[in-house]
């Protein structure tokens, strides 16, 4: 994490979903704080559309891309992935304001926006980089990074694939299960936490390979350095095996058996922006219920 450096945010974006007239409220919030600091707005065409006080700043996704120094993503950590796919892999610093559940990208809560944001125009915050994992299917480069997570499995329920694992090229294993999560330390807090995988502090540059169900006593999630390749052969058995990956939930595509899948840290990065007073450990205990009792 980089810690309190000062970058000049004049230009603010702002991209989300909303649900209510609360999330509204909300932004309407926030362009007063950013209007009240003399800061130019930016609000993408989706976003705008909710209300007539925001349409006086409605813009394109290109132009948010060419002219922004912030980009505010009010919405939950899902709206966070999707900006920091179409913004942040641009280059724009993301904050995240939380109007989902658990939120740990979007660490802002609505009742403390003013007087966090008001701080971070002030160039008082903490940069957080983030990389994403870069995939292809038999050489062939995928359109699709990652940031939390890419999943192979057998795209129904309670069937098995088999498939092995490999890293660089030393095996790690043949595999029978539904299938596999590679995860970054960012994926940490999603999809492999269900599954019973570790948290990994995100100032730790690793990759978790953690396989979903298997059909084994003694299999548990491997944590390797993040400049290493994951590779994962699918079985030929008789043409019955077909399998699909996915990309941090999103974008399902067919995989035949005897392709070769191969994953590593992309050269793209996101830049998250937080609070000073940020704390990781104090969001597991507050979302994850951390220590407290089982009794009321």
């Amino acid at each position: 994490m980089v810690k309190n450096m000062k970058k000049s945010m004049q230009k603010i974006g702002l991209s989300g979903l909303l649900g209510s007239k609360k999330n509204v409220e909300i932004i309407d919030l926030i362009i007063k704080i950013l209007e009240k600091e003399n800061r130019e707005i930016y609000i993408e065409g989706k976003l705008a559309k909710y209300s007539s006080q925001f349409s006086k700043y409605s813009c394109s996704s290109k132009k948010i891309i060419t002219n922004c120094d912030l980009l505010i993503s009010v919405g939950g950590d899902g709206t966070m992935i999707n900006n920091a796919k179409k913004f942040g892999i641009k280059g724009i610093p993301i904050l995240g304001v939380n109007l989902g559940s658990l939120g740990f990208l979007t660490d802002i809560a609505p009742e403390e926006l003013e007087s966090h944001l008001c701080n971070i125009l002030k160039g008082k915050f903490n940069l957080d980089k983030r990389f994403f994992l870069e995939t292809k299917l038999n050489s062939e480069i995928l359109n699709h990074r990652s940031l939390n997570e890419v999943v192979m499995h057998s795209g129904a329920i309670a069937r098995m694939i088999e498939f092995d694992v490999y890293v660089e090229n030393n095996l790690v294993y043949k595999q029978r299960a539904d299938g596999l999560i590679v995860f970054t330390s960012t994926g940490s807090t999603a999809y492999s936490l269900s599954g019973g995988g570790p948290l990994i502090h995100p100032d730790l540059d690793i990759i978790g390979i953690m396989p979903m169900f298997p059909h084994s006593l003694n299999t548990t999630p491997i944590l390797i350095d993040d400049n290493k390749t994951i590779r994962i052969i699918l079985t030929k058995i008789n043409g019955k095996q077909k399998s699909e990956l996915s990309f941090d939930g999103q974008n399902n595509m067919p995989v035949q058996e005897g392709s070769e899948i191969s994953i590593h840290k992309s050269e793209k990065q996101v830049t998250l922006v937080h609070p000073l007073n940020n704390d990781y450990f104090f969001g597991c205990r507050s979302k994850l219920g951390w220590g407290k009792s089982i009794v009321n």
